[in-house]
């Protein structure tokens, strides 16, 4: 055999590898964002309030899903700041979302009890997780954390989007201006803890999202973000900052969007998985998942992204949003091949999948 044909055939072993593993373990996206097709273009999710379209559960099977979180935001992106009415917006919004699910049961399943997550993979249904974006619109008073929680199935609340808010403030703000975790942003988290609801920080300020997880009880989430010593950014994490996540037993979904992985060109997988590697060696891959918060078809084909992004301070707004080799269906097999050439074992690889995440989600639920 020729070393080419010896290459080739190494290649093709590693990518068998990768599918079975995506395959036999559970997949949990912690951040999927969505797009609908609408009048002839394509266009992000951003609302919730976007057609729901049955595309969406056959791209996740392709993708090899087992669950997903769609957090969302109820922020009126033309200022960056929340809607009129957020409470009616999220009823709607999450009605919307908990219709879906039931309309497609042979499907899909909703995300609410610790046995859900066995559920979901027994059946072979994708399951949904509830969860927003953007707390601080909608948790006007401690008792909305319980309403939410009953009757429309809330399980996971990232504190803050952007601004300053009542509970916190968000990382657009800048860290000079970061006042951190509020008196009642302590008291959302210690009733979010008490009723088994997940805590996430992935937006916030750094002073914000250290002292949450100071005043956390129960593992707390970075449901997308990366390493800061990889790429510089106050969206991404510092070592630091990862080994407090890890002290509270979370988990952090580290990210495909561009922007977050590599503060210069070129951008590809091989810099995605140096995330991956800097997180597991700093804290361990117990503490790492996915949240991958690109759509599968990219955030450069959308036609009502650039008016958003373009509104974020972080960002570099002339680059593309995207990785391409890191979108379409095997996006996730595309990174567990790469995994398996780093050298991670079968079970880290499972873990990061998705086992973490369900290992934290079951210790943060009461029931």
């Amino acid at each position: 055999m020729t070393r080419t044909a010896k290459a080739a055939n190494n290649s093709s072993k590693t990518w068998d590898h990768a599918a079975r593993l995506v395959e036999e373990s559970f997949v949990f996206n912690a951040t999927e964002a969505t797009v609908s097709h609408v009048d002839g273009g394509i266009r992000m999710n951003f609302t919730g309030l976007e057609p729901l379209q049955e595309s969406m559960i056959d791209d996740w099977h392709k993708q090899g899903y087992n669950a997903i979180l769609v957090p969302q935001p109820f922020l009126d992106f033309s200022n960056m700041g929340p809607v009129a009415n957020p409470m009616q917006e999220a009823l709607h919004v999450f009605g919307r979302w908990n219709t879906f699910v039931a309309d497609h049961a042979d499907d899909m399943m909703l995300l609410t009890r610790k046995d859900s997550f066995d559920k979901a993979q027994k059946s072979g249904r994708i399951g949904f997780l509830v969860g927003t974006h953007n707390a601080s619109a909608i948790f006007r008073t401690l008792d909305d954390i319980n309403f939410l929680y009953s009757e429309v199935g809330l399980r996971h609340a990232l504190l803050t989007c952007f601004a300053q808010s009542r509970i916190g403030t968000a990382t657009d703000e800048g860290d000079d201006r970061d006042a951190g975790l509020s008196r009642f942003g302590r008291a959302v988290v210690e009733r979010m803890n008490s009723i088994g609801m997940a805590v996430d920080v992935s937006h916030c300020g750094l002073k914000t999202r250290r002292e949450t997880m100071d005043a956390s009880s129960k593992p707390v989430l970075i449901t997308h973000g990366n390493a800061a010593a990889i790429c510089p950014s106050s969206r991404n994490n510092s070592d630091e900052m990862l080994k407090a996540l890890a002290a509270t037993g979370g988990v952090i979904g580290l990210m495909y969007w561009r922007p977050m992985v590599r503060p210069q060109d070129p951008v590809t997988v091989e810099h995605v998985i140096d995330h991956f590697d800097h997180v597991c060696q700093l804290i361990g891959p117990r503490h790492v998942g996915l949240g991958l918060e690109t759509p599968m078809i990219g955030f450069d084909p959308c036609n009502n992204v650039k008016g958003v992004t373009g509104q974020v301070s972080y960002l570099n707004r002339e680059r593309s949003m995207d990785i391409p080799e890191l979108c379409g269906h095997d996006r996730v097999r595309v990174l567990v091949e790469g995994l398996i050439r780093r050298g991670y074992s079968d079970q880290d690889i499972s873990g990061i999948l998705g086992g973490n995440f369900v290992r934290a989600f079951k210790e943060i639920f009461i029931a």
